[in-house]
């Protein structure tokens, strides 16, 4: 999916932190209202979905003429965007500013692994080989395709992002602001997303990629496509 209508996510101010793998997409503004954040923008697409689905509780609804705000794909408004300033998310959300408790800075060292979890949290991200996906998508309807993004690797591994994902043999990983780990796996210590980031001194276009020993590799937003038959191919070409 990939609009310019005009769209709002209604937060938690204690999930401030989640935003900051969104800081440099152009166009987001934020406003701050009691213990509420509104975001807002113009384009919208499937990568851009996918990190918004998964800040918890986040509200996402489409923007009227007359300020009414409706759920996605639906016509009846469910609230009224309030009235207030509204600054650029990029100038708002500063990386010294305290994230949702956490220090702005991480004193001493913390060294990150992974141990089994026993929640249940659904993978929003699968990694598979490439040519099953590319198998799978050059036949899929291009209705489903539009749910997806994904990335290649040299070693020709993809990475495909978005719900539901595609059924294909692979694995999933749950990635929460930027910080993708196994199904089924958890940091120990359990530390948020925004404190590995500090640790791991993340770009803000950057996504870690976690192996279940710990291991992680450094991914640009960039590396990601939309998932287009067109776009297989000429990956499959390159």
């Amino acid at each position: 999916m990939s609009t310019d209508l005009p769209w709002v996510v209604k937060l938690s101010l204690a999930e401030a932190n989640a935003l900051g793998a969104l800081r440099l997409v152009p166009g987001l503004q934020v406003l701050e209202q009691a213990e509420v954040l509104w975001l807002q923008g113009r384009i919208f697409d499937e990568a851009l979905s996918v990190r918004i689905r998964s800040i918890p509780d986040a509200e996402q609804f489409q923007l009227h003429f007359d300020r009414q705000l409706t759920r996605w794909n639906e016509t009846v408004p469910r609230a009224q965007l309030p009235e207030g300033e509204w600054h650029p998310l990029i100038e708002w959300l500063k990386p010294e500013l305290p994230r949702a408790g956490f220090a702005a800075i991480v004193e001493g060292t913390v060294v990150l692994k992974l141990a089994r979890s026993a929640a249940i949290v659904a993978a929003n991200i699968w990694h598979a080989d490439w040519q099953t996906w590319r198998d799978y998508a050059v036949t899929a309807p291009q209705i489903r395709l539009t749910r997806w993004s994904f990335a290649v690797s040299v070693s020709k591994k993809v990475l495909i992002r978005g719900v539901p994902l595609p059924p294909i043999p692979g694995r999933g990983l749950v990635e929460r602001d930027g910080i993708a780990v196994p199904s089924g796996w958890r940091f120990e210590p359990d530390v948020s997303p925004s404190v590995v980031r500090q640790i791991l001194k993340l770009d803000a276009s950057e996504i870690a990629l976690f192996a279940a020993n710990g291991s992680f590799e450094r991914i640009p937003d960039s590396a990601f496509v939309h998932a287009t038959r067109s776009a297989v191919r000429l990956t499959d070409g390159q």
